[in-house]
């Protein structure tokens, strides 16, 4: 399913030496991942998110306080794959812009917990994000690159995964197979605006978008919100860090925020669509 990113054919994973057909070769690393992110396809010298901020992502989804949005898009997969997809013929799932890969690994086992037959992959632009996905989850193949540029032929993926990352509705389409699915979680109104209010004088809400997505149909929508407890120090820690916030802020205003912030809002937007 995997193609050179430079000359666009036919590239194995399987193999210490990582080479297309027409010779372009590729880094593998000890822990299983490829870098399929040509130098001339990068737009800085580290792209992504640094090392920091992807552990904190990790150490905030290690306590579950996402919990109900990765039960969320196991439920409407569910509901949004038909019978000829249920069948014991592996799924192809795919997580464009993967971070460090927990929500591959929630709705890989999700779907799995359900009786499907699952196959995972993701990328990231960050190297660091695949690197840490890559020693977590050994069952799912990861690699860098960006989701402007995926990595993967055309029409091999059942179920393409967007959550909360930039990517090209033209490469989603490209890489599905026809009536294929692809689920994008973005935030909604209220998220985390507790936050916010503490760092803004006059915080905005996110933005609720509804775009066409050319070559697809919406086959549903649904906005997901509740309360996430902050009783621990460590909580709010790893909820901080998980934002631009942590790393923009002065250390004494960042101890504010985190002693007044017992509670937070999560509010999700999912659309699910399907390839036409």
């Amino acid at each position: 399913m995997w193609q050179c990113p430079l000359c666009k054919t036919t590239i194995s994973l399987a193999s210490n030496a990582i080479k297309c057909e027409k010779n372009h070769s590729f880094d593998k690393a000890k822990s299983g991942y490829v870098n399929l992110l040509p130098v001339q396809f990068k737009k800085s010298k580290a792209p992504g998110d640094d090392k920091a901020m992807v552990k904190a992502r990790r150490e905030f989804h290690q306590l579950n306080a996402y919990k109900p949005l990765k039960d969320k898009l196991v439920e409407l997969l569910l509901s949004a794959l038909n019978n000829d997809e249920k069948s014991n013929i592996p799924l192809k799932v795919y997580d464009a812009g993967c971070g460090e890969g927990s929500y591959l690994d929630a709705i890989l086992s999700g779907l799995e917990d359900n009786g499907l037959t699952c196959s995972g992959a993701g990328s990231d632009i960050s190297k660091i994000a695949v690197e840490l996905a890559s020693k977590a989850y050994k069952k799912s193949q990861f690699v860098v690159a960006s989701s402007y540029e995926l990595p993967l032929a055309d029409n091999t993926q059942d179920v393409v995964m967007q959550v909360f990352a930039p990517g090209s509705t033209e490469e989603y389409r490209r890489v599905l197979k026809t009536q294929g699915v692809l689920i994008t979680v973005d935030p909604a109104q209220e998220h985390l605006f507790e936050v916010k209010a503490r760092v803004y004088d006059n915080p905005k809400k996110h933005e609720m978008r509804d775009d066409i997505r050319d070559g697809f149909v919406r086959s549903g929508s649904e906005r997901l919100s509740f309360d996430i407890a902050l009783p621990t120090l460590e909580q709010r820690l790893a909820l901080i860090k998980m934002t631009p916030f942590y790393w923009k802020l002065p250390e004494g205003r960042i101890n504010e925020i985190v002693a007044s912030l017992d509670a937070v809002s999560a509010d999700f937007y999912i659309q699910v669509w399907r390839k036409v």
